[in-house]
């Protein structure tokens, strides 16, 4: 794995709390975990991790299988509204959302228990078509180009976006170095608010 799943928990688990506490759906946030991410990645592991947004599925166990995009006379598409963002990064698929899986699938009516994980997987291993997402960890990603340009270019048009990343990164130290807890973020009119790592789930293992 390029990362441990305890520093896996640290980078998600910032972004969360900082997503938490601009009252943004966690579970439409795949841009800001996985840009959060690719970020932290970059700058304290020298990994060159880069985010791309298209059309994304994830075999989550059982007959589990979440989807973002959309099948049109049989082709996979996406687009700036039908869409998922992850990271690769030397061979591998990381994607700082997966911990969310679970609820988005609560949310789509889905009730089975389905565990909290990482996903981290090497490119290599990905299905080669939907049918084939057949085993727990089977994922598919189909990059598009144009919709991963025009998303970028619209957050980092967005001041506010890049100031979050930017105290993600800041707040986050790799292992064994110990974390603050909480930190104090200003919401722009002068008041300071407190965001905390309390109370955030662990994650049990690995996609």
């Amino acid at each position: 794995m390029l990362i441990t799943l305890s520093d896996y928990q640290r980078i998600y688990s910032i972004a969360h709390a900082v997503l938490k506490s601009e009252n943004s759906d966690t579970n439409r946030s795949c841009l800001f975990y996985n840009y959060c991410g690719a970020y932290i990645l970059n700058n304290h592991y020298k990994i060159k991790a880069k985010v791309y947004s298209g059309f994304a599925a994830y075999h989550l166990g059982v007959e589990n299988i979440l989807g973002f995009g959309s099948i049109e006379d049989g082709t996979l598409k996406s687009s700036e509204d039908e869409f998922h963002s992850w990271i690769e990064a030397d061979g591998w698929l990381i994607d700082f959302m997966a911990p969310e899986f679970p609820n988005i699938m609560l949310s789509k009516g889905y009730d089975s228990p389905i565990p909290r994980k990482m996903m981290q997987s090497r490119l290599i291993n990905m299905a080669d078509g939907p049918d084939n997402l057949k085993e727990s960890g089977n994922f598919l990603v189909i990059p598009d180009m144009e919709v991963t340009k025009s998303l970028a270019d619209h957050l980092e048009s967005r001041p506010a976006f890049v100031d979050l990343v930017d105290i993600c990164n800041r707040w986050f130290h790799k292992k064994p170095n110990k974390m603050h807890k909480s930190i104090s973020i200003s919401n722009g009119e002068g008041q300071l608010n407190q965001v905390s790592l309390s109370g955030i789930k662990s994650i049990v293992g690995r996609w």
